[in-house]
């Protein structure tokens, strides 16, 4: 009779350590599908995670970079704006300066 109940409890314990297997690795699938992601954690697939993570760094260095270009546009378009009115400023300067030196002109004009 013992020798029955131990194969008995053996089989159990097989059973009980497949049952737990079996719901470990459901548990890491349904955790995946939620997640919508192929690695949940390092311990997944550590290789593909540091790669994961060195490109999403790099497409957020893009992303500020092309940032920086367009903010670096829009303060060239205001220095392009502000030195064409120091040109139309000096144009002008010369215009009159060079109507006050002509005699053509009297001094109400």
């Amino acid at each position: 009779m013992s020798v029955n109940t131990f194969a008995t409890n053996a089989a159990s314990n097989s059973a009980i350590s497949y049952l737990n297997n079996n719901s470990r690795a459901q548990a890491s699938s349904i955790a995946k599908l939620s997640s919508g992601s192929r690695i949940v954690k390092a311990s997944d697939d550590a290789a593909s995670l540091a790669v994961g993570t060195k490109l999403r760094a790099d497409v957020t260095a893009l992303k500020q970079a092309a940032t920086n270009a367009s903010q670096a546009g829009s303060l060239l378009q205001i220095a392009d704006g502000a030195l064409s009115r120091i040109s139309d400023s000096l144009l002008r300067m010369k215009s009159l300066a060079t109507q006050a030196r002509s005699d053509v002109l009297s001094s109400t004009e």
